[in-house]
């Protein structure tokens, strides 16, 4: 890096990594001057250098300004940039000049050196360099969100309280520029890039909602309603990501002051959920259907202005969609809802697991809990954990167990089972085949007989909810769901029968399929 740093730097200019010559630049100047050579060992090298300043410690002390200067020159020498002033530049310039492998390289490890940035001398050229390249119309798919990746980790420290406020004005155009070239990027042919952008907006949304002045910028740019339109786009990965931006960026346009009026906001922020449920609903595919579950979990976890318009509403509409979805990881990130829905319900003070429960009554405690079952009922989420405890996918099995042994815990008291009514279930619920048996006569008496008259047990009355909950063995469940299917398919009469059933075609079909 000495040598790179020399081969476009006056001597004057910066003092370089060491304080005598080295002794083996001969060596390696040779091999920089080397077309087969120079990359891969510019390559090796930044991998090498992002390791260690990756570490959690280091014995000796990074030199990481004239890293910094180093890392900055090769990524010129990649773009045609950079200004040779020795015969190894002017090799190094012919060399490199739009080599993927090491711009790839060096923008990962200019990554890194973003730690330093707060005391760092080149933030000016350090974006410079990185709006180069996000601007520039030869950078590759990959290159570009190395570039976004880099560009994302200098911002947070750009926008870091102390130089956010003294440095606003080198800040707002930074961001200006930025978003420029987000939106160039956001309508690129490419679907890789268009993903990329979103991905990089959604982070910056994440981190530095906050800030007033970001808001700003990003609300007088284009950017957002070019991430709306990408929830209409043909490719599954860009909608997906397109709704994890929008997801992010809903937080924000209320507390925008220069965008449409309040009443505007408030329509365009329903007709963003209602987009949302649409795509939970009627996708095709299962990626834009999982950002969308996972978004709504994001909501509710962080207080979200429209889960709390009807927070009830909002979590039985989401699950109801997701009951009926074939995709699994949609199951799973639907089952996540229902378990942050279910903590902030049994939060309130009084209930199982809160540290202020002693100075409430029994008597207080109970109807407390009573009135969280009531809420549990109305949003139909026992029907959907236990419909997904039967799921034929075992995540979705294993999640709905995990959830329904926290309830259990906090909701069932030491009292023995075996209080059911006339309608029979059984005493105690063992395996999978006994449990759909029991949760499907459970759902089908709550049918036949919503109300409860003693004759069956209503899905309605929190008590028969409870029964129901006291039944299963959960516990002997999650053991079940816990074992993996190798033990039967590595077991000796598994083997036995795969050298019978070979043995027995083998005069039909010599070719041996193992």
């Amino acid at each position: 890096m000495d040598c790179v740093l020399r081969s476009a730097s006056q001597p004057l200019e910066c003092p370089g990594f060491l304080g005598e010559s080295v002794k083996d630049s001969a060596v390696v100047e040779n091999l920089l001057s080397s077309k087969p050579s120079c990359a891969a060992l510019l390559c090796q090298t930044l991998a090498h250098l992002e390791e260690l300043l990756c570490m959690a410690s280091l014995p000796v002390d990074v030199p990481h300004i004239p890293l910094l200067q180093s890392v900055m020159i090769t990524l010129q020498f990649c773009n045609g940039l950079a200004t040779p002033v020795s015969c190894l530049g002017s090799r190094m310039s012919r060399i490199l000049i739009g080599c993927f492998r090491v711009q790839r390289s060096a923008l990962d490890l200019l990554g890194a050196l973003s730690q330093w940035a707060s005391d760092a001398a080149f933030k000016e050229s350090v974006f410079d360099i990185l709006l180069k390249y996000l601007e520039g119309p030869d950078s590759s798919p990959t290159v570009l969100k190395k570039s976004f990746q880099a560009t994302f980790k200098w911002i947070l420290c750009l926008c870091d309280p102390p130089s956010f406020s003294n440095h606003w004005q080198q800040t707002e155009q930074v961001l200006q520029r930025l978003f420029l070239a987000l939106q160039k990027r956001m309508c690129s042919p490419c679907w890789e890039v268009r993903d990329s952008a979103l991905e990089f907006l959604t982070l910056l949304v994440k981190h530095l909602r906050e800030r007033d002045g970001f808001r700003q910028v990003l609300f007088s740019s284009e950017v957002p309603g070019l991430a709306e339109d990408l929830l209409r786009d043909p490719e599954s990965y860009v909608r997906a990501s397109a709704v994890a931006a929008m997801g992010q960026l809903s937080f924000i346009t209320h507390l925008v002051s220069n965008i449409p009026a309040p009443d505007d906001v408030n329509n365009k922020e329903e007709d963003i959920v209602t987009e949302l449920h649409e795509i939970l609903s009627t996708d095709s595919e299962g990626f834009p259907r999982r950002a969308v579950i996972r978004v709504f979990t994001d909501w509710l976890r962080e207080g979200h202005a429209e889960v709390l318009k009807d927070t009830e509403q909002f979590v039985s509409r989401a699950i109801q969609a997701v009951n009926g979805d074939l995709d699994w990881e949609v199951k799973v990130s639907g089952l996540e809802l229902a378990q942050a829905f279910s903590a902030q319900t049994l939060s309130q003070p009084g209930l199982a697991g809160c540290p202020y429960s002693a100075v409430l009554s029994s008597a207080t405690r109970s109807t407390r809990l009573n009135e969280s079952l009531q809420i549990f009922q109305r949003v139909k989420l026992f029907e959907f954990l236990f419909g997904a405890l039967c799921d034929c996918d075992r995540p979705v099995a294993q999640k709905a167990c995990e959830i329904l042994l926290a309830l259990k815990a906090q909701l069932c008291d030491d009292s023995p089972t075996d209080r059911l009514g006339p309608g029979g279930l059984p005493a105690e619920v063992h395996s999978l085949a006994q449990l759909e048996t029991t949760v499907r006569r459970w759902m089908s008496q709550a049918q036949t007989n919503p109300s409860g008259d003693g004759n069956g047990v209503s899905s309605h009355e929190p008590h028969s909810v409870l029964l129901v909950l006291g039944t299963i063995d959960l516990e002997g469940l999650r053991a079940a769901l816990d074992k993996s299917s190798d033990h039967i398919e590595k077991s000796p009469q598994s083997l036995l029968q795969d050298i019978l059933a070979t043995v027995g075609t083998l005069e039909e079909n010599e070719a041996d399929c193992y």
